[in-house]
């Protein structure tokens, strides 16, 4: 556990350093605590009077909660600025900080550097990110696949048309009945 707390605050000290325009916007929250629930993961930390995110391995209570699925904190940390956030608390700060985090740049690259080199670093992270983007584009490619042969050859999902048409003759069907109950009533 203490060598994971060490990790989380070298980690936090970092991701700072990499993005000083923080500073400035964590400034006016300085002395406010904020809880990080990432899936299995629990990330505290507390902005110092400096406006420095400073990493709390535990914490009484919190001034903001914010809440990701490890998908989504993944999304994130691969540039997709629209993960889905839950906020709790201080909406003001939890606001500032979910801002913030679709903002933070890791520069993974420049990190991978120093420990294998540049040119290693470089193509690694080109290696990875093609590898992400054909697994995006075959998982698209195999959902259509799937999503056709549901809808055409094997229909277990009704198409919209098919849907909205349905539902237009329940309502024809529903006045209908509706007409001669009241036909009904005059007779």
């Amino acid at each position: 556990m203490l060598i994971l707390n060490s990790i989380k605050t070298k980690l936090t000290e970092h991701l700072f350093h990499q993005n000083e325009w923080l500073k400035k916007e964590l400034f006016t929250h300085k002395s406010k605590s904020i809880l990080f629930d990432v899936g299995p993961i629990q990330y505290a930390f507390i902005i110092n009077e400096n406006g420095e995110p400073e990493y709390k391995e535990q914490l009484e209570t919190y001034d903001a909660e914010i809440k990701l699925s490890l998908a989504s904190a993944i999304d994130l940390m691969q540039g997709n600025k629209k993960a889905q956030i839950e906020i709790k608390g201080d909406i003001e700060l939890a606001t500032t900080i979910s801002q913030l985090i679709k903002e933070i740049e890791w520069d993974y690259e420049d990190d991978l550097s120093q420990v294998i080199g540049d040119i290693p670093a470089h193509h690694l992270v080109q290696f990875g990110k093609q590898v992400i983007k054909r697994t995006k584009e075959t998982s698209f490619n195999i959902l259509d696949t799937f999503a056709e042969y549901w809808l055409e050859e094997k229909p277990l999902i009704a198409k919209k048309r098919l849907i909205e048409k349905f539902n237009k003759e329940v309502d024809t069907l529903r006045f209908d009945v509706e007409r001669l109950e009241i036909r009904l009533k005059k007779l």
